[in-house]
């Protein structure tokens, strides 16, 4: 891998941070970029600042939850892995996108195959949209292109003659249809459309209730009939699931 992993910690217990602090510093593909005690602090600064590749998030701190947490940065953090003592959390790291889960205490072994599995994931994605990772959009202005960076859109929205590219810093309009787009992006695992007029990357998912999914930009997608069955098939892939016997 070309360049480092930016990480971030957000811990509450000081010895939790110092063993994670250890660990990215023996992985030669990782760097610190900083550490949080205080959840309201890493709230404000990491809003304010370019999106973080690996958070690494404790669910249980005060001041604010990891949980509320999680879901106000999830737009700005690529990888996040939830890092708690408590198995309870288990599921409620579902509900934030985590994507990967540490029981602590956390030992080196348990954290390294993390990461294996973080860079594998890294990888094949790179090798998915590598040769193609954006594209150019023409807006209603003469000679004006508007590059797209792909692993940035959060939604594509279709409405009479054109598009609403949503993405995690702007909103673009495209004379463009549907189809167009998404033959474009049928390459990338994380698009899914879930109605007529709209496709959803699964990065920016943060919630789904019922039939209606949340995105990281507070917008709610209702789910269609025709794109149901597909959407919970995509959605049961990415699901953690316990082996206990438990009721769905």
């Amino acid at each position: 891998m070309d360049k480092k992993l930016n990480c971030v910690i957000i811990d509450d217990e000081k010895h939790a941070v110092e063993l994670l602090v250890d660990y990215i510093n023996t992985m030669p593909n990782l760097q610190l970029v900083k550490y949080f005690t205080n959840p309201l602090q890493a709230l404000m600064e990491i809003s304010a600042n370019d999106q973080i590749d690996i958070v690494f998030m404790d669910m249980d701190m005060p001041g604010m939850s990891g949980i509320d947490l999680s879901i106000a940065i999830r737009d700005k953090t690529k990888y996040l892995v939830v890092t708690t003592g408590h198995s309870k959390y288990a599921y409620e790291a579902f509900g934030v996108q985590a994507n990967e889960y540490l029981l602590k205490p956390i030992s080196m072994s348990k954290f390294a195959l993390m990461i294996k599995r973080l860079l594998n994931s890294e990888l094949a994605v790179k090798n998915v949209v590598a040769a193609d990772d954006f594209f150019f959009i023409k807006t209603d202005q003469v000679q004006k292109y508007t590059k797209i960076n792909i692993r940035d859109i959060i939604m594509i929205e279709g409405l009479n003659n054109y598009v609403k590219i949503h993405t995690v810093n702007e909103t673009h309009v495209a004379y463009l249809t549907m189809k167009e787009l998404e033959t474009k992006l049928q390459d990338n695992p994380n698009f899914v459309r879930v109605q007529r007029s709209f496709i959803v990357s699964m990065n920016y998912i943060t919630k789904v209730e019922g039939y209606t999914i949340i995105l990281s930009n507070k917008m709610e997608v209702p789910l269609g009939t025709t794109y149901k069955k597909q959407f919970l098939v995509f959605l049961g892939e990415k699901t953690m699931k316990s082996k206990r016997n438990v009721p769905d």
